[in-house]
């Protein structure tokens, strides 16, 4: 009797055991009622006719208020050169401290010219910088034409490559300096002109103010960009100066150091940038401007979720300029549409670009998904996009794509989204 009794009870416990909640982990999960039974829908389009009322603007950069100005060789292509004015020196200088009287400059024994290089084509080799005088009255509105019988007879020369092989990148001969910056990688190159050279140059009436023109040149086509004053790093004179020292009845020349700054750098070109058309021009000299307003889908702005976002432009002619003067075009959104003059974004998460090498007449594709997550999340932002080049005004290099008048070329975009998930019961 008690044997039947363990046995009944031995059967009862495992029959529990067998209906209690165990972990399974090898299992498949099983989806309650409440789960919706869809899935993400994953859309991949081309908005062939969103872009609109597109066209372009130019006059934002002039090449006299870039940070760089370039000057190249390209014969057939370009010829660029660089040009700037100096300041003045003082009429005289009190050499002794406590000195109320002044000294007179009379002369110069000679000077030092400092050019900062911010980019160089370094696949070219024995680049060459040569200076000329200009007129000290060149300005704004100098061009190429002005200036082009000046630059016939060169006032020095150096090679910039042989400078950098010696030791210390200094020429004990010539008193020339050539250094890389280890922070910036600018290259500082410093020209000494001795006091044969410095005679032609020092004029007393001008009160040592100088006009002076440079060009490149090397063994094969090449384009350099100089820094300029409004970057910070123009270029620099320092002038050894002779003063008149009188002593009671003796007179003798005292030697002194004077700094001069730049008050002016440009660079001229030729051929001069051709006018606006009908295509979207960005970059050149003055710098150009591209908008382009995008009517997005309801569906798609206001109910889906931007994946990634493509602008595809169609070049209407090769990208003009130096092979070495490759150029990066930048897309912003914008804080306001009033055309020409719409504020940009300068965030760099509202700003997507592309690198274009001249010469090339490839399709462009510029990833926009940062602006047109933006314009998603935010329903009262324009949906308008600026094209420009990066560092404007430094370069003649342009580009020109075809406008959405071209049916058969006109801008577009390429989208991949998710549509809004149908959340519910099944």
């Amino acid at each position: 009797m008690r044997a039947l009794r363990v046995a009944w009870l031995a059967a009862t416990l495992g029959a529990g055991a067998t209906a209690a909640c165990v972990d399974r982990a090898t299992s498949p999960g099983t989806c309650p009622s409440f789960c919706p039974s869809g899935a993400i829908d994953v859309v991949d389009a081309v908005l062939g006719t969103s872009i609109a009322r597109d066209s372009a603007f130019r006059g934002y950069v002039f090449p006299y208020h870039a940070v760089a100005m370039t000057a190249a060789d390209v014969r057939g292509v370009v010829d660029s050169r660089a040009i700037l004015r100096t300041s003045a020196l003082v009429s005289g200088l009190v050499l002794n401290t406590g000195d109320t009287t002044t000294s007179p400059l009379v002369g110069a024994d000679s000077m030092k010219l400092t050019l900062t290089i911010t980019r160089r084509d370094t696949a070219t080799h024995n680049l060459t910088l040569k200076l000329y005088r200009l007129p000290v009255t060149i300005d704004s509105t100098t061009t190429f034409a002005d200036v082009e019988s000046a630059f016939a007879d060169t006032l020095r020369a150096v090679n910039v490559d042989a400078l950098l092989a010696k030791p210390g990148g200094v020429d004990s001969a010539t008193g020339d300096q050539a250094a890389i910056d280890t922070t910036s990688k600018f290259l500082k190159v410093t020209l000494k002109l001795d006091s044969r050279l410095v005679d032609t140059l020092y004029v007393p009436g001008d009160s040592g103010k100088l006009g002076i023109g440079v060009r490149v040149g090397a063994d094969a086509p090449t384009s350099v960009a100089f820094c300029t004053r409004e970057n910070g790093c123009g270029a620099t004179v320092a002038w050894f100066v002779k003063v008149d020292s009188i002593k009671g009845t003796d007179t003798t020349l005292i030697h002194k150091q004077l700094a001069a700054v730049t008050l002016f750098d440009n660079y001229v070109f030729y051929p001069p940038t051709p006018p606006l058309d009908s295509t979207l021009a960005v970059g050149g000299a003055p710098s150009a401007r591209s908008i382009l307003r995008v009517a997005l889908p309801r569906a798609i702005r206001d109910s889906s979720q931007i994946i990634r976002a493509t602008l595809i432009l169609v070049p209407a002619v090769p990208v003009q300029g130096a092979p070495s003067d490759s150029f990066v075009v930048e897309a912003h959104t914008v804080l306001a549409d009033f055309g020409a003059k719409s504020p940009l974004f300068f965030d760099a998460t509202r700003t997507d670009t592309t690198f274009v090498r001249v010469g090339a007449t490839d399709t462009v594709r510029i990833e926009v998904t940062n602006l047109l997550q933006f314009w998603t999340s935010d329903s009262t932002r324009p949906e308008v996009m600026m094209l420009r080049s990066q560092g404007e005004g430094g370069h003649p290099s342009e580009i020109r794509f075809y406008p959405s008048a071209a049916a058969a070329y006109r801008p577009a975009l390429r989208i991949t989204y998710a549509r809004r998930f149908p959340f519910g019961e099944p």
